[in-house]
């Protein structure tokens, strides 16, 4: 069977598990934002609200408290880094073709005047279906110039052929992730945690989501922001109260305790940070507030 039958098959599955719960709308929406010398886009795959049933472990005080229509803004975000020597992706967004959870990301990079074929480097957070999906297109690769880099564990475990033996109800999601790793054959490389993956650019281990969950941190001129992935996936609910898990997050515990140092890091540092599921833009800053909890802020 070919690549483009298998994936497409793949994605829909995908769709039907992780989203069905989440109305999304297809918006085209694009910001520019400098860093330093180093210039970041980003761009909404997709746009709309979450809502709370993702997160069946939640006290229903805390979600009428914070999140009283049961609905919060969300988003699939996608980040494109411009530096001197490469063009990189911050993962590819769900890259579904239709209906109106439609991908937006290539329009975006077509309004930024940037094509598919100019992006050099993708970095993956992590193997989840609306982080890789956007990886193929029509069946090929989406990216044909680029290499696509995950952390050494996350791309061992969605490999691992024991892997969906505990995660029975993932299925898709682990023949997804090889169908994509393999389209992309040696282009497809792993990193370890702390490492520089290009110039600027280092990986820090946020495991939890996942098993090898990654974020990544971009400096420039003694400028920073930490790209977090998933590290939470509903902003109205989860800065007040980072004890909350979504049903997303593979291992509870270490996702909570993770959540709760970075949200703790990034304010007590005044770094800024961009969120796959933070509302477009999708970049911000933390503050704590008085009831021990956060507080996200904007740009």
């Amino acid at each position: 069977m070919r690549y483009s039958v298998i994936l497409k098959l793949l994605l829909a599955a995908w769709v039907c598990l992780v989203w069905h719960n989440t109305a999304w709308a297809a918006e085209k929406n694009v910001a520019k934002f400098d860093v330093g010398k180093v210039t970041v886009w980003a761009i909404a795959d997709s746009v709309g609200e979450r809502d709370m049933n993702v997160f069946p472990g939640a006290d229903q005080e805390a979600i009428s408290r914070y999140v009283p229509s049961g609905k919060c803004p969300s988003a699939i975000m996608v980040f494109l880094i411009i530096t001197e020597s490469e063009k990189v992706l911050i993962d590819a967004g769900l890259g579904a073709t239709s209906g109106e959870r439609a991908s937006r990301l290539f329009d975006g990079l077509k309004e930024i005047g940037v094509g598919p074929e100019d992006i050099t480097l993708i970095l993956l957070t992590h193997m989840h279906g609306d982080h890789i999906g956007g990886l193929v297109r029509n069946g090929e690769k989406a990216f044909p110039s680029a290499r696509v880099l995950s952390s050494r564990i996350e791309h061992d475990f969605w490999l691992d052929e024991k892997s969906p033996e505990r995660f029975p109800d993932r299925k898709a999601g682990f023949e997804m992730a090889r169908n994509v790793l393999g389209l992309y054959g040696s282009a497809s490389l792993t990193f370890e945690f702390d490492t520089v993956v290009t110039p600027g650019i280092r990986a820090v281990d946020i495991s939890g989501h996942t098993p090898g969950h990654t974020a990544f941190l971009l400096e420039s001129e003694e400028k920073k922001i930490l790209f977090w992935g998933d590290l939470l996936h509903a902003a109205a609910l989860q800065f007040p109260r980072p004890d909350i898990n979504a049903q997303f997050d593979m291992d509870p515990d270490e996702a909570a305790a993770t959540r709760k140092r970075f949200m703790e890091k990034t304010a007590v540092e005044k770094l800024p940070v961009a969120g796959a599921h933070l509302p477009f833009p999708g970049i911000g800053e933390v503050e704590k507030n008085e009831e021990g909890g956060y507080t996200y802020i904007t740009y």
